[in-house]
């Protein structure tokens, strides 16, 4: 069976006014962009930044459930992907906080949408996860 390829859906809505679906680059960027910002603590390590500078332990606190190791780890992606900026200062003990960049702050308005759209959609959803749990 031969596979083609699929046209780019047309919006007809007032909101959209010749739309048509993302590219495939533009898919692409996505994917990109979610898995980011997805990852077992990553959310919610950004939540807590969104109140300022954390040093690592009370960030570590803050988060009860996490391991040292998986904190490391997901602080280092979320750096590395330019959300999280980490600032090490050179005394004794060692101190090391942790920020939102600018990206990372660009993420808060996109965080209180996806709040909105899960408060909308919210019994939906539940429906069918109860659907699921069911089969």
């Amino acid at each position: 069976m031969k596979t083609r390829p699929v046209p780019p859906r047309k919006y007809e809505s007032e909101d959209c006014d010749g739309c048509v679906g993302p590219s495939d680059v533009e898919i692409l960027r996505f994917q990109r962009a979610i898995r980011a910002i997805t990852g077992k603590w990553k959310i919610e390590i950004v939540c807590m930044l969104i109140e300022g500078p954390m040093r690592f332990g009370v960030l570590r606190r803050s988060l009860p459930g996490v391991t040292q190791h998986m904190l490391t780890q997901q602080l280092k992606e979320l750096a590395s992907n330019g959300i999280v900026i980490r600032r090490a200062y050179a005394q004794i003990p060692p101190r090391v906080e942790y920020e939102l960049s600018q990206a990372g702050v660009d993420l808060i308005p996109i965080f209180q949408k996806m709040l909105e759209w899960s408060l909308k959609y919210d019994a939906l959803l539940l429906s069918e996860v109860q659907s699921r749990v069911e089969l």
